[in-house]
């Protein structure tokens, strides 16, 4: 499993500012997943349907307005991939030579 630090503290943040309770006791879970961060609750935790797909289609609709992209799993959760870089274009832009002018 890759490590997606940046990307966990991100999408905290996304849904902290959204207003979904992401700290203390809170019934949603953010956590790692196999390929970025899953979104959901806790085993046990498990609150009724409705609440369910109201809380997990906010976190969705925040996440995806933020950038994120987000997919829904069989079970429900949320998974959020890194955004990979788009091709053809450099991470840190090239540096323009000097020009000299006599």
């Amino acid at each position: 499993m890759v490590d997606h630090r940046e990307l966990l503290a991100d999408v905290t943040a996304t849904l902290s500012r959204a207003g979904l309770d992401t700290a203390g006791p809170s019934p949603l879970w953010i956590g790692p997943g196999p390929e970025g961060v899953v979104v959901g609750w806790p085993p046990g935790g498990e609150p009724s349907e409705g609440v369910r797909t109201a809380v997990l289609g906010a976190a969705a609709v925040a996440l995806r307005e933020a950038g994120h992209e987000v997919a829904e799993a069989d079970g429900g959760d949320l998974h959020v991939a890194p955004v990979p870089e788009p091709a053809g274009v450099p991470a840190e832009p090239e540096a323009v030579p000097e020009q000299w002018w006599g």
